[in-house]
């Protein structure tokens, strides 16, 4: 399989060091964004490259070697973090993409964090990793859709990167290729200031890989370019033909069933009234019921957020403010108060955010928990996965 490739990277508009590494020769195409006060950052993402560079002369065989590779990289970056403190908690995350050897031609992704791979064909952008972060979450439980998470203010905290722990979970992806695909490895970087769209529309007027990824630094530099940014394009280039069928996109949503109106027949009476009457004031009645249990069901379905009386954050069963008579009432009360919360998890509380089971709305508390107790370890000097280049 020949591959043709190009490179680019930037300090960007706004920050003064480039904390993003990248590694893009032979069959092996690396993309890491450090994170670490006093340069730590640029050391994570230097380490990460050069381990999996020098790793890859022994040869990768298949995901799970390349796996291995970023776990080494992943030992390499936790030792020198605790061998001198002032790279202590530093870390980087990585998208690593290679190819694999033998007739098909395929390649495999390994991913941790918030970087990305993409692949681009026949004018369709398709991400193939999938990111370890706050709104990725959020995005996953339907709380959030993918464009709103480019904006989202914590957008930026990594659930998951290199060095941060003495071992870590890498994700690896395999993925059919053929002539004419094109592949991106980026840092957030990009897409935080570059929807999808205009990633797709720079991939396509561009032929040439380097002056692609030197276009899409651009953009992202134009459009603010408040982070560091860094793009790697690769293009197959031999005549090669192996057809891929994307998976669909998993958005299944949760859908609260509702019963159907319920006909109550009234009781018989000696009283002789006219049929059409009788008819009239069933239906009537029926009419009634039907809107009773229909009101009653909307008003007790759903879940959101607030307060208790004692100011403590809640889950609340039904609407906010109630349906007629069907007030929401309590099904599970935290210890977090408003005081605990980050402002913009406030807003969510005080304008009741809703969801459509508990199941969301715990797993969304448990998302605010973790926020709080990253910014309390933080405050406190210990570990923190904010992204910083």
């Amino acid at each position: 399989m020949r591959l043709k490739h190009g490179a680019c990277t930037d300090v960007g508009m706004v920050r003064v060091s480039n904390e993003d590494a990248f590694s893009a020769e032979g069959e092996l195409f690396v993309v890491a964004d450090g994170m670490g006060g006093h340069n730590a950052g640029e050391v994570a993402s230097a380490l990460a490259v050069t381990t999996l560079r020098s790793g890859v002369r022994s040869g990768l065989r298949d995901p799970s070697t390349l796996r291995e590779l970023v776990q080494q990289a992943n030992t390499a970056i936790y030792t020198a973090s605790l061998d001198d403190s002032a790279q202590a908690g530093m870390g980087t995350t990585v998208t690593a993409m290679a190819v694999i050897p033998g007739e098909e031609p395929r390649v495999m992704v390994a991913n941790v964090g918030d970087s990305r791979t993409y692949i681009f064909r026949d004018g369709r952008l398709d991400p193939i990793s999938v990111d370890h972060s706050y709104v990725q979450e959020l995005v996953n439980e339907g709380i959030i859709t993918r464009e709103e998470a480019r904006t989202h203010p914590r957008r930026n905290i990594v659930t998951r990167a290199l060095g941060i722990d003495r071992t870590v979970m890498v994700d690896v992806f395999t993925q059919d290729v053929r002539t004419g695909d094109r592949l991106l490895l980026c840092s957030d970087g990009l897409v935080d200031e570059v929807s999808d769209a205009d990633i797709a529309r720079v991939l396509a007027q561009h032929r040439d890989p380097q002056e692609c990824a030197e276009a899409l630094v651009m953009v992202a530099n134009t459009n603010g370019g408040r982070d560091n940014t860094t793009v790697v394009v690769v293009d197959i280039a031999d005549d090669i033909s192996a057809p891929v069928d994307l998976p669909p996109d998993d958005n299944d949503t949760e859908e609260v069933t509702r019963p159907g109106a319920v006909l109550v027949a009234p009781e018989r009476t000696k009283r002789r009234i006219s049929f059409g009457m009788t008819l009239f004031w069933s239906a009537l009645v029926a009419i009634v019921l039907g809107v009773v249990v229909i009101m009653g069901v909307y008003g007790r379905s759903g879940y959101f957020i607030g307060f208790t009386e004692d100011d403590n954050v809640a889950i609340w069963r039904g609407r906010p403010g109630g349906v007629l008579w069907f007030n929401p009432t309590v099904d599970t009360e935290t210890g977090l108060t408003g005081d605990d919360l980050p402002a913009d998890i406030l807003r969510d509380v005080v304008t009741n955010r809703e969801f459509g089971s508990s199941i969301s709305a715990r797993k969304y508390l448990a998302l605010v928990e973790q926020v709080i107790v990253d910014a309390t370890t933080t405050t406190v000097g210990t570990t923190t996965t904010t992204t910083g280049g």
